[in-house]
């Protein structure tokens, strides 16, 4: 695979910043959080992210930090936008994921991608290559979690759900600083079998079994390409249709990411 952005392994995010993160409004709380927007700069183009920090008291080195990658949007510039028509980013469908982390102690970012919201660079999205500008845009947020309040730059978690499986390995691949990561109902990764045996890291993938929109497969093919790799990971599937879990599905996968992000 050909990594054509710059990545920041081999050193710490604080070693390795060179993102400028900015505040830029308050956005809705939530039960668990409050929430607020930032933009950065990534390639030239201002990306936005939501940060979403837990009501509980903060730990002393801050709230470990669980990067969110949502996935496919068909209408990206209204990614965000609820079905009232209202900016209150993740929007409706991802409404529950800064809660679900954010109550069980976590910092959530979770990153607009380019051309999605208001954020800049429409023009590369829905093309071959768009989940490679987005894992570039995840990485430059990255170098950038400095500037962002009462997180612990030594606990970075990943999520993602869908085409974000894509997004997060690429990131996984191009960095060394997340120490575990979670796959919810995985777009195929098989493009990337030539790296996914080089992860330093233990991934969680989960997906229902009758899954409707990605095949299930899929989430099988990683793990038989972890395995094959002599990767540790864990593999926890759901007999259930659902793409993006519902009920006590959701908070079992959450219950069970965060056991897995508390390890370390």
């Amino acid at each position: 695979m050909k990594l054509f952005w710059v990545a920041v392994a081999g050193c710490s995010l604080v070693a390795c910043s060179n993102t400028a993160v900015h505040y830029e409004k308050a956005l809705d709380d939530g039960p668990s959080f409050s929430a607020y927007l930032v933009s950065y700069e990534s390639s030239g183009l201002r990306i936005n992210a939501m940060v979403a920090v837990p009501n509980s008291d903060k730990p002393p080195n801050g709230f470990p930090i669980v990067i969110a990658n949502h996935g496919y949007i068909p209408d990206h510039e209204r990614y965000g936008i609820t079905a009232a028509g209202v900016d209150s980013r993740p929007g409706d469908y991802y409404r529950s994921v800064p809660e679900l982390y954010a109550s069980r102690g976590f910092l959530v970012v979770m990153p607009d991608y380019r051309g999605h919201n208001s954020s800049e660079g429409i023009e590369y999205v829905d093309g071959k290559e768009s989940v490679n500008y987005y894992a570039e845009d995840v990485v430059a947020l990255m170098s950038g979690l400095a500037d962002i309040e009462n997180a612990d730059l030594d606990n970075v978690l990943m999520w993602s759900h869908s085409m974000g499986g894509a997004v997060s390995m690429r990131v996984l691949i191009a960095t060394n600083v997340v120490k575990a990561a979670s796959f919810w109902s995985t777009t195929p990764v098989n493009d990337l079998t030539a790296d996914i045996g080089n992860l330093n890291i233990p991934p969680i993938i989960q997906q229902s079994i009758n899954d409707q929109s990605t095949l299930f497969a899929n989430s099988e093919d990683l793990a038989d390409e972890l395995a094959a790799d002599g990767q540790p990971y864990a593999f926890h599937r759901y007999d259930s249709v659902d793409h993006y879990f519902e009920g006590a599905m959701r908070e079992q996968a959450a219950d069970r990411d965060a056991a897995l992000f508390r390890s370390f």
